[in-house]
């Protein structure tokens, strides 16, 4: 994420309230500047709630798998019910 943040920064870097105003961004300029503020699509705050972690690299690599297959099955359902 904190490349994303950058990348982001780095092309917003002197636009100025105008700008964001355009861009449909103008409460995010008032709020955060440049910075970005994490949010899903339905504008809920990003939280670190979602983000398991025990310290144990090998537990924590099969716990990511485990949810990129649990998201993939999701995927295939969606694919397949359209």
């Amino acid at each position: 994420m904190e490349i994303i943040v950058v990348l982001v920064y780095k092309l917003t870097q002197g636009a100025d309230c105008e700008d964001f105003k355009e861009a449909g961004w103008d409460g995010q300029f008032v709020q955060h500047d440049c910075s970005l503020f994490w949010s899903d699509a339905n504008g809920i705050p990003w939280s670190a709630k979602y983000i398991a972690s025990l310290g144990y690299p090998i537990t924590d690599l099969t716990e990511n798998m485990v949810a990129e297959q649990k998201d993939r099955t999701t995927y295939e359902h969606l694919i397949a019910s359209a």
